[in-house]
């Protein structure tokens, strides 16, 4: 072996490693991604359970950071309480440990070529010549194929500084510089299980010791809380308060980890681990094990704590009722009447903003006499409908003010079709968001034929919104029984057409079972969505006779 240190070659394997992390945790997401959503949605109802569900779907999907993310969005959404979130968040960090125990045993114990050249060769064949889950089986294969391979040039680039440079140079830096280490190189790459590897490689050669590596280890597990932190900076609080637990979690894990770890060190080697890769990943584990031990009896604690941070004293989302009396009822119901308008347009561009990316504004005009809402793209879709909710919340509520007031017959009727349109337009932003995920997991699919039918949701949806925004003539700020009769009749032929697309494919045998009822859902939730839109025009623009006569056209419900 060289006794020069080919400072590329461990470049190249830790970008080989990140890379292959990258496809892997791609390609499992693909796999079984949605069943694990799921899984994480509806079997972590108590923390125990929790900590279980975050230790094993990270175990598996090899990566704490996107079990981090999910738990963000499932929060931000309101389906998932802050305790549990917690349970799976402790749970991620024990379960991200599998990841040292795999590779030691793999990597270091074995000949990595022997193992990741067939690795790679076949699932290229399985990738190129296979379709369907054979062919992201393949992914996976030749994605675990090249990790090994970047294991093994970290390894080996490692091992040839170990030959030429005198490890008597280290002795004398302190714990706390390696520690420093482990949290900025975990921070650069994002990646605790890269800064383990090149810990693990560096070991392995004999350039550190096992304590110096057990305070690089506790570094990394800190590093990696910046992704969950960045995650959440512009989310809801609930989502800074999942953060801040998980930031909390990892300082004191390993402010704890780093004061014992002589002492656990010692009695890892008392339990008969002498080997230091084994037992260094067994430390891993072990303090990772003890956060869990230590805050798991204290989470309902730790979630009271938090529910009042971040509280934050928001301006209201509503922009014409907030600062109006609701006793003059023909201001308030100026006001009202604006403010629907808001919610609309609100809705009209929050559902363009579902697809990625977001579908192009028409020509036209928006079909409200409202100014378009200020939505940024790098603004999260869960935090926009969070927004929209909170809006519709703010119109009840002053409603309900304003029906205590004395109205006459004409108000009180107008005031009714105003809050079926503020129900009709929330609606058709929830129908959206609840196949959001369905639209990401086809635009990720690896089967064409599956991912063939985001663009065809997407030229329908575009469509759709092409004559939305052509509904208002010229300097004409209402909109025509006709015109949204007609609007109806092609929503509703564009929903058959895919309808009979589905059942085409079907019959070709071209889609699995599970795909056939994702397919159908998502179309028919587009209709469900954009039929919710055009019944909340109806009640804002049309008389009181008009909309209850479009309400009963056939096939409206």
């Amino acid at each position: 072996m060289s006794g020069d240190f080919d400072v590329w070659k461990l470049i190249g394997g830790i970008g080989l490693f990140l890379f292959a992390m990258a496809q892997l945790e791609t390609a499992l997401r693909a796999f079984t991604g949605r069943r694990f959503k799921l899984f994480l949605r509806n079997y972590t109802d108590s923390p125990v359970k929790a900590v279980v569900g975050g230790a094993a779907t990270t175990a598996f999907l090899q990566s704490s950071s996107l079990v981090g993310l999910m738990v963000l969005a499932f929060v931000g959404a309101g389906m998932m309480s802050l305790q549990n979130a917690l349970g799976v968040i402790f749970g991620a960090n024990l379960g991200t440990t599998v990841t040292g125990w795999i590779v030691t045993a793999v990597g270091f114990k074995l000949d990595i070529d022997a193992l990741a050249l067939p690795l790679i060769g076949f699932g290229g064949i399985a990738v190129v010549g296979a379709a369907g889950r054979l062919a992201n089986f393949g992914r996976i294969v030749i994605a675990i194929g090249f990790l090994l391979m970047g294991l093994g040039f970290m390894k080996g680039s490692v091992a040839s500084l170990g030959d030429s440079f005198d490890i008597a140079h280290l002795a004398g830096y302190p714990a706390w510089q390696y520690l420093l280490f482990g949290v900025v190189f975990a921070a650069v790459v994002q990646s605790s299980s890269a800064a383990m590897m090149v810990t693990l490689a560096a070991l392995h050669a004999g350039l550190i010791n096992l304590p110096s590596a057990a305070a690089i280890a506790i570094g990394a597990g800190l590093g990696t809380t910046s992704t969950i932190l960045f995650g959440a900076i512009k989310g809801v609080p609930a989502k800074k308060r999942v953060a801040l637990a998980h930031f909390v979690f990892n300082v004191v894990t390993g402010i704890i980890a780093f004061i014992l770890r002589i002492p656990l060190l010692a009695l890892i080697a008392g339990a008969g681990i002498t080997d230091p890769l084994y037992a260094l990943v067994a430390f891993h584990s072990l303090f990772n094990f003890m956060g869990i031990v230590l805050f798991l009896p204290v989470t309902d604690a730790l979630a009271r704590f938090l529910e009042q941070q971040f509280v934050e004293k928001r301006q209201p989302a509503a922009r014409f009722v907030s600062q109006l009396s609701p006793t003059v009822s023909d201001a308030a119901l100026t006001a009202i009447t604006d403010e629907t308008g808001y919610l609309i347009s609100r809705v009209t561009f929050q559902n363009m903003n579902a697809f990625t990316p977001a579908l192009e504004t028409p020509e036209g005009r928006v079909p409200v006499a409202i100014t378009r809402p200020e939505q940024h793209a790098e603004e999260a879709f869960v935090d926009q409908y969070h927004e929209t909710k909170v809006l519709e919340g703010e119109i009840l509520s002053f409603a309900i003010k304003v029906q205590s007031e004395p109205m006459d017959v004409d108000e009180s009727a107008r005031l009714n079709q105003l809050l079926s349109a503020v129900r009709q337009a929330t609606h058709s932003a929830k129908s959206i968001r609840d196949i959001r995920h369905d639209l990401v997991e086809f635009e990720d699919s690896p089967r064409a034929t599956v991912n063939a039918y985001v663009g065809y949701f997407r030229t329908a949806t575009g469509e759709f919104f092409d004559q939305l925004f052509n509904l208002r003539r010229k300097d004409d700020d209402e909109v025509s029984f006709a015109d949204l009769v007609e609007l109806l009749a092609q929503v509703r032929e564009s929903h058959d057409r895919l309808h009979k697309t589905i059942y085409s494919d079907v019959s070709d045998g071209k889609l699995a079972e599970t795909e056939i009822s994702s397919l159908l859902n998502v179309n028919r939730a587009l209709l469900n969505s954009n039929v919710a839109l055009i019944m909340a025009l109806n009640d804002y623009h049309l008389d009181v006779s008009q909309a209850e006569a479009l309400e009963q056209l056939p096939g409206i419900v």
